[in-house]
């Protein structure tokens, strides 16, 4: 009797011990830095994320911002050095709902905490606001793209009374963004099997904000990295044109595919031409 009570007593007290012991959480972070104030008082919080060593290649959520003077803030958003490098949702500050949403991704997926974003916090009033996570979903580089958890915790930050419209945006970015890859493929699963160009450019300063295609004469703006080709033909030039957060700006040219159809018709006609004359030639040779 003695013995049995002496070993449920044991059980239930170290159940008791690791029950109340804390648990490391194996869930990916998203984690709020905030870095020291700029020189013109603009408040910068940093967005990190952790994937707690699993191979992670696309990041989702969204981030609230509450205060009792939340109506006066302003937030600018740039993406240079983040470790995503598509952005199919860019990060930008819906002044509405006082959220910025965003979908990113990196292709090969990443396992280390890398930058996703910077957000430069400005108010019209002086004032605390809190930055909270309001929910997302990470996605495993495994092919199947099983979801994975985000853990997060909220920060609170104080906003000096200022000019938001100049500050939310750097004003020492002059460099145009850089071109990283602009390739026109074909899938026929993705599409509806049509051509299309991915492009992929990159800013370090304040980031990339959009791009534009130019096809002909018709100009459509893009903001997911891809543009679904209208001219399946692609025998006319198209121009894409990435500008950054500062309003700076790259251009490239992509050139006319010549229609391979008509090249082998004229190849072959010169063949033709070629044979005919050198047969041409030669008979008169031999007359002589």
């Amino acid at each position: 009797m003695n013995k049995t009570f002496s070993s449920i007593f044991a059980i239930t007290f170290f159940g008791l011990i690791i029950f109340l012991t804390p648990q490391t959480t194996l869930a990916a972070q998203l984690i709020f830095k905030v870095a020291p104030a700029t020189s013109d008082g603009v408040t910068i919080v940093e967005a990190y994320f952790n994937p707690e060593a699993k191979k992670i290649n696309v990041v989702e959520g969204v981030i609230s911002f509450q205060g009792a003077t939340v109506n006066d803030l302003s937030v600018g958003v740039e993406t240079g050095g983040s470790i995503l490098t598509m952005w199919p949702t860019p990060p930008l500050y819906l002044a509405k709902d006082k959220v910025v949403r965003f979908v990113g991704g990196v292709p090969q997926g990443f396992d280390k905490e890398g930058l996703l974003f910077r957000m430069r916090l400005t108010s019209t009033s002086s004032s605390s606001v809190s930055v909270l996570w309001s929910g997302g979903m990470s996605y495993l580089n495994d092919g199947q793209g099983t979801k994975e958890n985000i853990f997060a915790r909220s920060v609170t930050v104080n906003l000096d009374k200022q000019n938001s419209e100049t500050a939310v945006v750097p004003s020492s970015d002059n460099t145009p963004p850089a071109f990283v890859s602009v390739e026109t493929g074909r899938d026929p699963n993705t599409y509806d099997g049509k051509y299309f160009i991915s492009i992929n450019a990159t800013d370090d300063i304040s980031g990339v904000k959009r791009y534009e295609v130019k096809e002909g004469e018709e100009i459509t703006e893009v903001t997911d990295g891809v543009y679904v080709l209208k001219n399946q033909d692609r025998n006319i030039p198209v121009t894409v044109i990435a500008y950054d957060q500062a309003g700076n700006s790259k251009t490239i040219e992509i050139p006319a595919r010549l229609n391979s159809t008509k090249n082998a018709t004229i190849i072959l006609l010169i063949i033709i031409i070629f044979i005919a004359g050198s047969f041409y030639a030669y008979k008169k040779i031999i007359k002589k």
